[in-house]
């Protein structure tokens, strides 16, 4: 094998062409290379491998063969540089397709010819020096070869003297001077003394030399950066190389005598390692490479890369958009560019920045781009994370003067953050040469990523702007706000004070602090019930605990002791978010002055019902009936049988008896009479009152719709139900009135209760009156068509029966008012237990431990509703509808520590056993007289031994006798006492109570008892279950006598 210069400079020539030739087939598709251009490579390639294979000697086959091997490559060069030319000046005349379809024939001619032996006839090394011998053919196969050369470079300066742009003119004269240095080294090829060097190959070397350059410059084919940057390297080594040979040439003596083998592939590596390996050496390469491409426009680029490192440093929108907008076009002289952000508050894009574009859009005249129109979805649809869009159908519309301009985007950069496009960089042409080269776009590309991100930190800080400005304002409203509330608050001259629901006080106005002849700071915190009426524990008679359980207002009088005078005092829940501790409003009020008004305003409550009906019946007079009655009776006796005036007066008769029913009723309805317990029908009674309300009320409009189940008697008062139901209609048809709508009416029975259900589809009512509506003296009607006391009173009616009322309403939907009661004196005082599950049941629980427990016993408000409390057994006593007792269980299982070991040791009295706590038995004073108590201890008692116990701990009030003589008796035996903070007694039991132990009193008592209690059990079926096996146990488990 033979290394010399004859064999380095086809190998140097073969490696661009061959580069150029693979990533042209692997980018085609992408980078939209065209097949002229790549085949023009491989023929290059062709010619320079087999001028290496000859010219080196390889051994691996004939000189003659690698001979025509290159030939095959040389012959091919003229017609596809011809073809490349046409492609490159876009010339699609069919003269030029005809002539070059006949190169294409001819090549393949000249191919055959070659292989046959008639242009090269033989090859061969003499002393290591390669010698051939043309055949007669070979100067007609060069000339018809070569003459497409020729015909190329003639088109070629036919171009440059037709074209009078400049940038078109820089960009054909390389091509051109390749084509002829090519031209001049492939005659050589005649001339067999010359032709023997690779002077051929040596011109195909500089002009893919200048192809490289012209492709790196005025990117003539769109090669990827990192194929340019790879030939770039390739030619980095050679001149390393080169270098590195005239280095070893000058240092070393006697190095002629070594072969040019031996001193060119050190040469060569040390090249490679120059290029590769040393920073500075590839860097000044590219930075003078940059300089020869770029020029006059070196120091703008690198401002732009200095920008580039600043932009981290810019979060106000402005200043991004002007300073991004100016350095682009200083950068790349371009006609214009315009930046547009999307606006946050409509979801649209605005213009920001401009330059180029008209001197009308100023930084005051607003521009936007909306969201749906082609320019924005030509980038928000970049889904594919394009960092660069390059087509030519993107147009953008601005409103300039009045009259809308259309521009051609060259180059449009989305900016992306992620997912989100928050705007768009879009550039106009460049003054100064066509396109974008691929310094341009790289550039570009590193720009449009660091402006995005810089840009969604811009965004972000000026929505942070905008955020911090709305919250001021909010805040100085709130201020305002809470000066007027103050001024309001203070302003009332009567006593007004907000609670917690432990009775903490947590603001008063200053008419109650100097009620309590005391400043503001002394009070807050401090109990209600002591700072106003000096008591240890809540009044009485406090209705707060039964506000905030029902979320209802209340009201309740209270006598001052030391001066007599009677306040009305009125309790308010104040609404509060999920998981916050609620809060009262109490209202104090002195009406020692008007007790005897109240009384008679109440009364005025039906005379104003009455009021509303009178217009309907004005005609009506009771006096006459008797008479008209009278008499039609009489004319009915003397006509005779077949008169038709007989008709007339039995209507008479009809009429005069309906007048009747209505004054009748009217009366029944209006007079002060004392309450009168009787059996009266709920249907009918909802019948009279839907009468009187249509008899009185415009009903135009409104459809009634009855669902009755036939429902048993009630035991009640049938005036004062009847009031209950006419108050509901007549607020109902008010609701509707003008409007029209539906009135529904439905009664079904359940459980021995009625559910009474009238609902209407007028105006609502907002959630800001619905607590209010029970409240005494409450109304939302004109004057003169209600006192506010209608609802009040129908609430404490329907309490009184032992019953509950309910209301839900909408705006603009419709109110519906629920009442379910007793049909029974039986049913209102029937008791039933029930294991508390629903949020209802799990109120009324710590309804009456906060009602009984601290309001009676002293309990501190804070230890109601406990942690624990969240996971114990609840046991509720139900009389009718009304909660009156309630008792939990506490097993290991629901508990890490019994509740009462918080205040007293055990010392070791829980040993191995099974234990279960029995905690917070609360009754109402009126219950504890009946089955109530004991029944829920015994059903605790029984939960516990259902569980597996085996002891049982409870605690009770040291002064609580009765209840400790009960537990004495059932066999619980003292353990001590304790303080919490009144004095509480701890007991125990861990064996059968006496009354299972003794026959005489399991006969006697516990049988009847548990015949009683047993049927009162309403538990869910499984824990039911469980019970009554305990029930059974213990009665099958019982002495004999």
């Amino acid at each position: 094998m033979i290394i010399d210069i004859s064999s380095v400079i086809p190998a140097i020539s073969f490696v661009p062409y061959i580069l150029f030739t693979i990533f042209g087939l692997y980018y085609h598709r992408e980078e939209k290379i065209r097949w002229s251009f790549i085949l023009y490579m491989f023929v290059m390639a062709v010619w320079s491998f087999g001028s290496f294979m000859m010219h080196a000697n390889t051994g691996l086959a004939s000189v003659l063969f690698w001979n025509r091997f290159m030939v095959v490559g040389m012959l091919g060069g003229p017609i596809t540089i011809f073809h490349s030319l046409l492609d490159l000046l876009d010339k699609k005349k069919k003269s030029y397709q005809y002539l070059l379809y006949l190169g294409y024939g001819i090549y393949l001619f000249l191919i055959i010819l070659n292989l046959r032996g008639q242009i090269v006839t033989s090859a061969w090394f003499e002393e290591n020096h390669f010698r051939y011998s043309l055949h007669k053919g070979a100067y007609i196969a060069y000339i018809l070869s070569y003459s497409y050369l020729l015909l190329g470079i003639f088109l070629l300066s036919r171009e440059l003297q037709k074209t009078e742009h400049e940038y078109t003119k820089k960009k054909l004269k390389l091509p051109l001077i390749g084509a002829m240095v090519m031209l001049v080294g492939v005659l050589a090829n005649l001339y067999e003394p010359v032709g023997r060097y690779p002077v051929d190959l040596f011109s195909a070397t500089i002009n893919a030399f200048f192809i490289f350059y012209a492709i790196y410059k005025y990117r003539l084919v769109h090669y990827s950066a990192f194929v340019l940057n790879s030939i770039l390297y390739f030619i980095l080594v050679v001149i390393s190389g080169f270098v590195f040979y005239g280095i070893l040439l000058l240092s070393f003596s006697g190095l002629r005598t070594i072969s040019f083998e031996y001193a060119i592939i050190p040469s060569i590596l040390l090249g490679v390692v120059a290029a590769f390996i040393f920073q500075p050496l590839r860097s000044g390469a590219l930075a003078f490479m940059e300089k020869i491409y770029i020029g006059k426009r070196f120091e703008y680029y690198t401002g732009l890369r200095s920008f580039l490192r600043e932009l981290n440093t810019i979060v106000e929108l402005d200043v991004l958009g002007e300073s991004t907008v100016q350095k682009l076009q200083d950068t790349f002289n371009l006609e214009w560019v315009m930046m547009v952000v999307l606006d946050y508050s409509s979801r649209n894009y605005k213009l920001i920045a401009q330059r180029g574009l008209s001197r009308s859009i100023t930084r005051t005249q607003e521009i936007i781009f909306n969201r749906n129109s082609p320019f924005v979805r030509s980038f928000v649809s970049n889904i594919n994370g394009i960092k660069l869009i390059r087509d030519s159908s993107i147009i953008i519309t601005l409103p300039v003067d009045g009259n809308p301009i259309e521009l051609h985007p060259a180059l449009v950069i989305p900016l992306q953050f992620k997912k989100r496009v928050n705007g768009c960089i879009a550039l106009g042409n460049c003054m100064d040469k066509e396109y974008f080269d691929q310094f341009d776009l790289e550039i570009l590309e590193i720009l449009a990523g660091q402006c995005s991100v810089t840009l969604e930190n811009a965004i972000s800080f000026e929505r942070l702007k905008r955020q911090q400005k709305r919250l001021q304002d909010m805040n100085q409203e709130l201020i305002i706000s809470r000066n007027k509330l103050e001024a309001f608050f203070d302003g009332i001259t009567t006593p007004i004070s907000i609670q917690d629901i432990n009775y903490n006080i947590i603001t008063i106005n200053k008419a109650a602090a100097r009620y309590c002849r005391n400043i503001y700071e002394n009070l807050i915190g401090k109990k209600c019930y002591n700072v106003f009426f000096g008591h240890n524990k809540p009044c009485p008679n406090c209705m707060a605990q039964d506000s905030l359980h029902t979320q209802i207002p209340f009201s309740i009088e209270q006598k001052d002791e030391k001066t007599n005078n009677t306040f009305s005092i009125h309790f308010y829940p104040i609404s509060v978010p999920d998981g916050s501790e609620k809060i009262f409003l109490e209202f104090f009020q002195d009406i020692t002055q008007q007790k005897i008004l109240q009384a008679e305003l109440a009364q005025s409550e039906k005379l104003a019902s009455i009021g509303t009906l009178a217009s309907g019946i004005a005609h009506e007079i009771n006096n006459p009936l008797t008479g008209i009655i009278g008499t039609a009776e009489i004319m009915l006796q003397e006509l005779d049988a077949k008169s038709f005036l007989r008709e007339y007066a039995k209507d008479i008769i009809g009429y005069a008896e309906n007048a009747a029913e209505v004054i009748q009723e009217l009366r029944v309805y209006s007079r002060k009479e004392k309450s009168e317990i009787q059996n009266v029908n709920i249907i009918e009674t909802i019948e009279n009152s839907l009468k009187l309300a249509e008899r009185g009320m415009h009903f135009e409009g409104i459809k009634v719709v009855k669902d009755y189940e036939e429902l048993s008697l009630i035991e009640a008062n049938r005036t004062e139900l009847q009031q209950v139901f006419l108050n509901i209609i007549i607020n109902a048809i008010q609701a509707m009135e003008g409007r029209g709508g539906i009135l529904t009416i439905k009664c079904k029975q359940q459980d021995g209760n009625a559910f009474i259900s009238i609902k209407d589809t007028g105006h609502g009512i907002g959630d800001e009156n619905l607590d209010n509506i029970f409240n005494p003296f409450f109304t939302t009607k004109d004057p003169g068509k209600g006192t506010g006391l209608g609802l009040s009173i129908i609430h404490k009616i329907i309490h009184n029966m032992g019953g509950r009322i309910s209301v839900e309403s909408q705006v603009g939907v419709g109110t519906e008012f629920k009442l379910n009661i007793p049909l029974s004196k039986e049913e209102k005082q029937k008791i039933r237990f029930i294991h508390a599950r629903k949020p209802q049941q799990i109120e009324d629980v710590f309804f009456l431990q906060r009602k009984i427990l601290v309001g009676e016993k002293g309990y501190l408000e804070e230890t109601i509703r406990r942690k624990e409390d969240e996971f114990a057994f609840h046991i509720v006593a139900y009389k009718g509808l009304q909660p009156v007792g309630t008792v939990s269980c506490l097993t290991p299982e629901m508990v890490d520590k019994f509740p009462i070991e918080k205040h007293f040791k055990l010392n070791g009295q829980k040993g191995d056993k099974r234990c279960v706590e029995i905690d917070r038995l609360a009754v109402l004073n009126e219950e504890r007289g009946n089955i109530i108590p004991l029944g829920l201890m015994t059903l605790a008692y029984l939960y516990a031994k259902a569980e597996g116990a085996e002891r049982i701990f409870l605690d009770v009030f040291s002064d609580e006798k009765k209840y400790i003589a009960m537990y004495k008796k059932l066999g619980f035996q003292v353990l001590g006492e304790y303080k919490s903070p009144l004095p509480v007694t701890v007991m125990f039991l861990d064996q059968k109570t006496d009354y299972e132990r003794k026959a005489q009193r399991m006969e006697k008592f516990v049988r009847p008892f548990m015949a009683r209690l047993v049927p009162r059990i309403d538990f869910e079926e499984d824990v039911k279950e469980k019970v009554l096996n305990a029930v059974d146990k213990m009665l099958s488990s019982s002495p004999s006598g």
